[in-house]
C-alpha cells in the first residue's frame, strides 16, 4: 500500500470514529429520562456545592449508576440534549455517596443557579482535531512521508538490526537475569533500526522488558517518549523505568498520577522540567500531549508504546511523529482497542500492534514464560491462544491455593484445584442478578475469614451494573475501608493486575439476552485477560449454555463463524475447570 493510500485509509477511519462517537452519545442524551436513570446510564445529583475554580463536589441521589472514576460527564436539569450547564467534567475520586469532578471550564453563576435535583450523563471529547493535526503533521513530513506511511503500508524493510547494540544489550538484560525470550527482545528494542514488536502474554514480564530498554536507551543519550492509551499504563511503566536509576517524569494534568509513584514527577508542560539533561531521558504522556503545548516542541529518539494492542493506528500516528524508531509492546491476544464504527468480530486489525507484528517477524518477539500463572491455570490459555507456548516458570509455577480450613465453600476454596467453575445461580438473568452477586460477596466473605488477605481478591465481570452492586454488597458486609482493598470491576479495568484468587461473574443467564450480546460477552480477548489474572485460584460463575444455544435464535440463521468459535471456546473453557455443584 503506497503512502497516500494508507494516509487515506487513516482518514476515513478517524472520520468514520468521529461520526459514531458522536452518534452514540446523541442516542444516549435522547432516550427519555426514566429509562435512563433505571438503567443506570444517568446519575441523579442532589447537591452541587463548588469547591474551587475547577472542581465540583456532588452528593449522588439513590440510584446505583454505572459511572465510575476516570469518566467524563455532563450536568443537566432533565435534557442533556439542548441545555447541560457543565460539560467534559471528569470523576476525579468517588467517596460515600459523594463524587469529586474535575471541570475545567464552568460557569460558577450558572451552577448556583441550579435549585434541585440534576443529573449527570456521559460525556466525550471531540477529539478529531487531534487526530486530524498529527495525519496533515506526517502528509508534510519527511519522517512521515519516508517512515511512519511506509512501515504503516508494509513498504518499509523493518526487519534491520545493528548487531553490536544487540550484542551489547542482550549481555546486560543476561547479567540481569532475564530468561531468553526477555534478553533477545531487550536486544531488539535496543538496536532494531526502525521498529520491535514485543508480544507478552499475561505474567511474562513485558514491565521489565520495557523498563531495561529506556535504562540501555538513555544510557546511550537516547530520548524517549513512553506512553499508552491510558495514564494508569503509563505510570505503571514509568515506576520500573524509574527504578533503573532513569530521569524519568509524567507530563500531563493534575489528575493523571493514580498509581504512579512519589518519586517521579509530574509536569504540565515537559519545558516545566528545568533540569532536564541534555540528552538520555524519559518523558511519559498520552499521544495526545504530542498535539499540544505539553510536548509539541519535543523530538525523541524513540517512542516505546505499552498495551500497544489497545492502541489504534490513528493514536500511535499522533506518537510516532515525534521519533524515527518505535517499540511496541502489547499483546493481540488480549483487549483490542475500542473502536465504535466496527463489529466487535470484524476481522480487520485497527490495533497498530495486531498491524505491525504481522508482517515484521524478524523484529518481533514473544515472551512465553509466565511468572504469574501456575501450572494448571496456564495450561488452557497456553492451547487456546499461544499454541502451546505459555510456559509457568519461577515460585509460583507449582504453588497452589492454600487457606485455613474455611467454614463454608470448601470445594470452591480447595487446594486441590485451581479452577473451579459454578453454574450462574440467577433465573433469566441479564447484565445483573442479585443471587449471582450474593454469592461472590459470600466467598469472598469465606476467603477472608480463611485469611486471604483483601489485596489479593480481584473480581471480574462483565458489566458497570453488575460490578458497582458486588462493591456495594461488600461495602455492606465488610465496612469501606476493607471492600476498597478488593478489586471489583470490568475486564478493561483489570488488564494488567494480578491476584491471588480470581472471581470472574459472568451473571447472564438469560439464553435471549445472551444471544444479543453474544459478540461482546464471548469476545476471546476479554475471556483471555479475563481468566489470567490470578496466579493460583480462578472461580468462574457463568451460565450454561444448551447444545443449540446459538441454533435457538430464529431471527440468525447465517451465524458468523467466529462467534461459534468463541462460544465452543467458552464451551471448551467449562470444560477444563473442576465443577462445584
Amino acid at each position: 500500500m503506497t503512502p497516500e493510500q494508507t494516509l487515506e485509509n487513516l482518514k476515513s477511519f478517524v472520520q468514520a470514529e468521529h461520526e459514531a462517537g458522536q452518534q452514540k452519545l446523541v442516542e444516549t442524551w435522547q432516550k427519555p429520562l426514566p429509562t435512563k436513570l433505571q438503567s443506570g446510564v444517568t446519575q441523579l445529583i442532589k447537591k452541587i456545592k463548588i469547591e474551587d475554580k475547577h472542581n465540583l463536589i456532588l452528593t449522588l441521589g439513590d440510584r446505583n449508576s454505572r459511572f465510575r472514576e476516570g469518566d467524563m460527564i455532563c450536568l443537566h436539569q432533565g435534557d442533556a440534549l439542548d441545555a447541560p450547564f457543565v460539560r467534559q467534567a471528569t470523576i476525579e475520586a468517588e467517596y460515600d455517596g459523594e463524587w469529586l469532578v474535575r471541570a475545567f471550564d464552568f460557569n460558577a453563576d450558572k451552577v448556583r443557579e441550579v435549585v434541585g435535583d440534576c443529573y449527570a450523563d456521559p460525556d466525550g471529547m471531540d477529539l478529531k482535531p487531534f487526530f486530524d493535526t498529527a495525519l496533515s503533521d506526517i502528509a508534510s513530513s519527511k519522517i512521515g512521508m519516508e517512515v511512519i506511511l511506509p512501515l504503516l503500508g508494509g513498504q518499509l524493510d523493518a526487519g534491520h538490526i545493528y548487531a553490536d547494540n544487540y550484542d551489547d544489550a542482550a549481555d546486560y538484560a543476561e547479567e540481569q537475569g532475564l530468561n531468553e525470550d526477555q534478553i533477545d527482545a531487550t536486544g531488539k528494542g535496543v538496536a532494531a533500526q526502525y521498529l520491535t514488536c514485543i508480544q507478552g502474554p499475561p505474567g511474562t514480564g513485558k514491565t521489565k522488558v520495557i523498563s531495561l530498554i529506556a535504562k540501555l536507551l538513555v544510557d546511550d543519550g537516547r530520548c524517549v517518549l513512553l506512553t499508552s492509551h491510558t495514564h494508569m499504563a503509563i505510570n505503571n511503566a514509568l515506576n520500573q523505568i524509574k527504578k533503573q536509576g532513569v530521569p524519568v517524569i509524567k507530563v500531563g494534568a493534575a489528575g493523571c498520577t493514580k498509581g504512579l509513584n512519589e518519586g517521579v514527577r509530574r509536569f504540565d508542560q515537559g519545558s516545566d522540567w528545568e533540569d532536564r539533561p541534555d540528552r538520555g531521558y524519559v518523558i511519559g504522556a498520552t499521544p495526545f500531549a504530542t498535539c499540544t503545548s505539553r510536548l509539541e516542541n519535543f523530538e525523541f529518539d524513540t517512542v516505546i508504546f505499552d498495551e500497544a494492542s489497545q492502541v489504534t493506528v490513528p493514536l500511535a500516528v499522533m506518537a510516532m511523529r515525534k521519533a524515527r524508531r518505535y517499540v511496541f509492546v502489547g499483546d493481540h491476544k488480549q483487549l483490542p482497542p475500542v473502536v465504535l464504527s466496527k463489529s466487535v468480530l470484524d476481522d480487520n486489525c485497527y490495533s497498530v500492534f495486531s498491524q505491525l507484528i504481522a508482517g515484521n517477524e524478524k523484529t518481533s518477539v514473544r515472551l512465553t514464560q509466565t511468572y504469574r500463572l501456575n501450572h494448571d491455570l496456564s495450561r488452557w490459555p497456553s492451547q487456546q491462544y499461544y499454541e502451546n507456548r505459555l510456559e509457568s516458570v519461577g515460585a509460583n509455577s507449582k504453588r497452589m491455593f492454600t487457606l485455613s480450613k474455611p467454614d463454608k465453600h470448601a470445594d470452591v476454596l480447595s487446594k486441590e484445584h485451581s479452577f473451579v467453575y459454578l453454574k450462574s445461580p440467577g433465573i433469566n438473568s441479564k447484565g445483573d442478578s442479585e443471587e449471582e452477586a450474593n454469592l461472590v460477596v459470600d466467598i469472598v466473605c469465606t476467603a477472608l475469614d480463611a485469611g486471604l488477605p483483601p489485596e489479593e481478591i480481584g473480581i471480574v465481570t462483565p458489566y458497570r451494573n453488575k460490578a458497582k452492586r458486588i462493591r456495594n454488597g461488600l461495602t455492606a458486609k465488610l465496612g469501606m475501608h476493607t471492600a476498597k482493598k478488593i478489586v471489583a470491576d470490568t475486564v478493561e479495568r483489570m488488564q494488567g493486575q494480578e491476584r491471588e484468587m480470581v472471581i470472574l461473574s459472568l451473571c447472564s443467564t438469560d439464553l435471549q439476552f445472551l444471544q444479543a450480546v453474544a459478540a461482546f460477552f464471548f469476545q476471546p480477548e476479554r475471556l483471555n485477560v479475563a481468566i489470567t489474572r490470578p496466579m493460583t485460584k480462578l472461580i468462574l460463575i457463568g451460565p450454561e449454555l444448551p447444545p443449540d444455544f446459538l441454533n435457538a435464535d430464529p431471527m440468525n440463521k447465517s451465524q458468523n463463524k467466529n462467534l461459534i468459535k468463541n462460544v465452543e471456546a467458552y464451551r471448551s473453557l467449562i470444560h477444563s475447570a473442576y465443577h462445584v455443584d
